[in-house]
């Protein structure tokens, strides 16, 4: 009986595996092909962090691997959020100034770390598509550590649907980045883009170190305080990055007839966009206790975990010029949330909540790990060791 269970186990997740995270031999051949190809206007990396970056690089050793600084730079930042969200779990409670302090380190070391393995990979010699590809898969994971930064930073669980509403501005800004990328096979960086947004993160962080989480209740005009004032404006700020993304997708698809270089519609994208916000919108709104308030951070990390997923699709599917799956199995976890709300809680939300976010990582752990090992395999080269693989013998 052990056996046959053993067996179908592993039979579902073979399929699992073949329908979720395999690609084709067509997707790796024009994967190895990919050309990055980017357009940077940030001021400030121009302005300094060009030269810290520079300096930094010269202290790395030749053989640590570029996608193994990647990879400390995501742990360090993971350990850093985690620590401040111990003391923050609902985003309402402070935390003691030196958790933001480290917070804010770790967010530093994460962007000088994802900054230099580029450059680690040109000084070995060991530039390949799958940096890229690792690089924007811990990036798209970070996405929902930064925002919660941000959040447990200003308080804003005090702040109805505020960690909602900064988690789904976060996610569809930087889904829409790589929308756009999908479009005109190229990515572009604004004036103010990444590295502005990661360093305001981190003046947020030291502020909150420096004055304490009651600083952002001061009021400031009109009654508001200077919490409503910061993040109304980086509100419209984003607004207006958004809207620039927009304007791209509908305008600048190289594809025939302004398609993505893939040759389909620039609106394909919008299926799976919609599938990671709408349902943790509803999920949120639709409640009937304070469970997703009380445990803020769980449903963040679920929320985040989905746009991941999401996002490292549509990465793939620009660096393979592909068609970009519309259904992915990991969307299972918030329907699994819906249908539990529709038919009057059947299984306790918190419990399932837990349940959703632990499947929604395996499910985006399998992925990447499934994904990144076959493109090991076809390029015949080690993910985090450099130099190639050892020839196989017959």
């Amino acid at each position: 009986m052990t056996c046959r269970l053993s067996a179908k186990a592993c039979g579902f997740g073979q399929k699992y595996i073949e329908s979720d995270c395999l690609l084709t031999d067509q997707e790796l051949k024009r994967l190895r092909e990919h050309k990055y190809s980017a357009v940077d206007n940030s001021w400030l990396d121009e302005l300094c962090m060009k030269k810290w970056w520079e300096f930094v690089i010269t202290l790395c050793p030749m053989w640590i691997a570029p996608n193994l600084i990647t990879l400390i730079g995501l742990v360090i930042n993971l350990i850093t959020v985690l620590i401040l969200s111990s003391f923050s779990y609902s985003a309402t409670e402070p935390a003691p100034s030196w958790a933001y302090l480290q917070a804010a380190l770790g967010l530093f070391f994460y962007q000088t770390l994802d900054a230099i393995d580029g450059k680690q990979a040109r000084r070995t010699g060991s530039s390949s598509p799958l940096g890229e590809l690792f690089d924007h898969g811990c990036d798209s994971m970070t996405q929902v550590f930064v925002t919660l930064n941000i959040c447990y930073a200003m308080a804003l669980g005090t702040v109805p649907y505020g960690v909602l509403i900064v988690s789904v501005v976060s996610v569809v800004m930087f889904y829409c980045a790589h929308w756009s990328t999908y479009c005109t096979g190229q990515l572009r960086f604004s004036k103010f883009d990444v590295t502005e947004a990661q360093m305001s993160v981190i003046s947020v962080l030291l502020f909150t170190a420096l004055f304490g989480s009651g600083v952002w209740e001061t009021h400031i005009i009109f009654g508001y305080t200077l919490k409503y004032v910061v993040i109304a404006s980086s509100f419209f700020v984003s607004l207006y990055q958004i809207w620039g993304y927009v304007h791209v997708i509908f305008s600048g698809g190289v594809g025939k007839n302004g398609s993505t270089i893939a040759g389909t519609s620039v609106l394909s994208p919008l299926f799976p966009l919609l599938m990671v916000i709408v349902p943790f919108i509803m999920i949120y709104n639709k409640t009937e206790s304070t469970i997703f308030d009380d445990h803020i951070t769980l449903f963040s990390l679920c929320f985040g975990a989905v746009g991941a997923k999401a996002t490292n699709r549509l990465v793939i599917a620009h660096m393979s010029k592909s068609e970009l799956r519309l259904w992915d199995w990991i969307y299972v976890g918030p329907l699994a949330l819906m249908l539990n709300q529709y038919y009057n809680f059947v299984v306790d939300e918190y419990v399932l909540l837990w349940i959703a976010t632990v499947y929604c990582y395996t499910s985006l752990f399998i992925y990447c790990t499934v994904v990144c090992r076959q493109f090991c395999d076809f390029l015949n080269i080690y993910i985090f060791v450099l130099g190639p693989r050892t020839p196989k013998t017959n």
